[in-house]
C-alpha cells in the first residue's frame, strides 16, 4: 500500500480535480499518438481502443483520488501495487499531455529543472500548467521512492 500526502490547500486540490477531469481526453490521446502501436490494421484498431480507455480510465481514477483525498494534509492511499502504477501512468500521461498541449515552447531541460524559467513572464496558463507539471512530477517521485526506492539512486 502506498500513500501520498498533499500538502496543499483544499481549493489547489480542486483545481487539480477540475484540470484532472478537463485533460484526460487529451492525455488518453496524447498516451496513444506516443505509443508504439503494431503496424497491423485489425491489431492497430484494437490496441488504439483499449489504450484509449484505459489512458481514459486511469484520469478519471486520478482525478476521484485527488477529489477524495481526506485530511490535512489530505492523503492518497492507493490500496495495492496495480492501483499505485496505474497512478503512476496516469500521472505520465497527465504530464506528457501538458507538455505537448501548453508547455511545447518550454524545453525539457527547463522542465525538469524549473530552472531559467521566469513564471512571472508566462501567460496565466502556462504558469498554471508549469505547476501541475511540477506538483505531478513531486507525486511521481513520492510514489516511486515507495514502491521501489532503489529506482531513485
Amino acid at each position: 500500500m502506498a500513500e501520498l500526502r498533499l500538502s496543499m490547500t483544499q481549493e489547489a486540490r480542486t483545481v487539480l480535480t477540475d484540470l484532472l477531469r478537463l485533460i484526460a481526453p487529451a492525455a488518453a490521446r496524447v498516451s496513444v499518438s506516443r505509443a508504439c502501436v503494431p503496424a497491423e490494421e485489425g491489431i492497430a484498431g484494437f490496441w488504439v481502443e483499449t489504450l484509449t480507455a484505459q489512458a481514459s480510465e486511469e484520469a478519471r481514477l486520478l482525478a476521484a483520488a485527488f477529489a477524495g483525498a481526506k485530511g490535512e494534509p489530505a492523503v492518497i492511499v492507493l490500496r495495492n501495487e496495480g492501483q499505485a502504477h496505474a497512478f503512476l501512468r496516469s500521472l505520465s500521461a497527465v504530464r506528457l499531455a501538458l507538455r505537448d498541449l501548453v508547455l511545447a515552447d518550454i524545453t525539457d531541460a527547463q522542465l525538469e529543472s524549473g530552472e531559467d524559467l521566469d513564471d512571472e513572464s508566462l501567460p496565466p496558463e502556462k504558469r498554471h500548467a508549469l505547476a501541475c507539471y511540477a506538483c505531478f512530477g513531486l507525486l511521481q517521485q513520492s510514489l516511486i521512492a515507495q514502491l521501489s526506492p532503489e529506482a531513485l539512486d
